[in-house]
Order: C-alpha cells, then structure tokens, then sequence
C-alpha cells in the first residue's frame, strides 16, 4: 500500500510541477519562480515520504482496533467456555482417528520460499496494513481453507495439501490480518501469513487446540 499510495503521490506532484512550469515559461530566470519550484519540491518530498506511512498507521490502528472489539463482544458471549470442536465434519479433508477440529476459516495465504507451500508464478507482497513488516516476497494462495484441530494445521486449497504437526510450530502471533506462523527450526524467516476475519479469536483457539494436544 505504501508503494501504491507513493506512486500516486508522485504522479500527482510531478503532474502539478509540469502544468506549474508550462503556464509560466517566461518566468523560468526569475529568482522567485526558482523559490516556488524549491517549495513545491520540498512540500513534495514531504507527501512522499510521511502521509504513506501516516495512512497505513492509522488504517493499522483502526484495523487492531475492530479486531479488539469483534474480539471483546465474542469473549462476552462465550465467557469462560472452552472452544468446542466442529460437529460437522469437513468436505475438504479426511482426519485422522479421534481428531477434532477447533477452527475453520477460508483466506488468502502467503508462504516465504522455506515454508515448504510451493512456488507460484508470480511473487507478491502482503498489504501493508494486515501484515506490517512481513516484507519479504512470497508466494501467495487464494481460496485456502485453514484447518485448526488438536493435532496440527492443515491449510487445504486447489492443488495444496499441507499439514504442520503443533510441535513443528516454533511460534505464532497476530496481525491485524490474520496470523503469522513460524514453522522451521532451522529457518527463522520461513513463515506462513494467513488472513482472518478476527486474529485475536483465532490466537484463542490456538493457544487452545495446542494446550489440547499436549
């Protein structure tokens, strides 16, 4: 988002700067001209280099903020009360004996090269907004379903078939996305992002089916 709106900012400064020059073309020796173009220029480097950043701050800071209340209103209605495991059983995947599955959620995933998803034909980058500072290009999935159960995840979508036991699971957090997961003891950067109507409930349930599993 930050490179979008920085193009945009561009375009419409050097846009101005071009419309500024050809309307006064008789005035390009004038020390006062020089001055106003100085201005432009500054004021110009300023949009380009703060309001990205601004803007993707705050959509942050509103993002986290509905999550925390999506998140609030869902713990005053279940209270206390353990997640319970889905009563209907999947299309997508066949468990194993006695497994139960917690979560179910649909998404977009992005997978860095060591996550081990597959490639794609094109790279991408995360939004800005759902996953800051997850810069590194990945290969990105649409349509996945997420599974989370007592026993691993399994993200399963056309062509996609992965499971990751809870042990191989070094660590997880939210975003104001979804949930990013590292899944590699040997590679700190191979991490699966994976989008989400609400995080913090999903860190809820995960935090659970892994106490579950031990």
């Amino acid at each position: 988002m930050i490179y979008a709106l920085r193009k945009l900012i561009a375009f419409v400064f050097l846009g101005g700067m071009f419309w500024f020059v050809y309307q006064d073309l008789d005035n390009l020796d004038k020390p006062w001209f020089m001055h106003a173009l100085g201005l432009i220029t500054i004021a110009f480097a300023f949009f380009w280099l703060l309001i990205p950043m601004l803007v993707v701050r705050f959509r942050i800071y509103r993002r986290r903020r509905q999550n925390r209340d999506q998140y609030d209103k869902w713990r005053a209605e279940h209270g206390d009360a353990l997640p319970s495991p889905h009563s209907r059983k999947s299309a997508h995947i066949d468990l194993e004996p006695d497994e139960k599955v917690y979560f179910h959620e649909k998404g977009t995933l992005y997978a860095t090269k060591g996550a081990a998803i597959g490639d794609a034909s094109r790279r991408f980058r995360p939004s800005d907004v759902a996953f800051p500072h997850f810069d590194r290009t990945c290969s990105r999935a649409q349509r996945i379903h997420l599974y989370i159960t007592d026993r691993r995840l399994l993200f399963v979508g056309k062509g996609l078939f992965r499971s990751v036991p809870h042990p191989e699971i070094i660590s997880f957090s939210d975003a104001p996305g979804g949930l990013v997961f590292c899944i590699s003891p040997k590679d700190a950067n191979a991490r699966i992002a994976f989008t989400m109507q609400n995080p913090l409930i999903a860190c809820d349930v995960m935090n659970f089916a892994r106490k579950d599993a031990t």
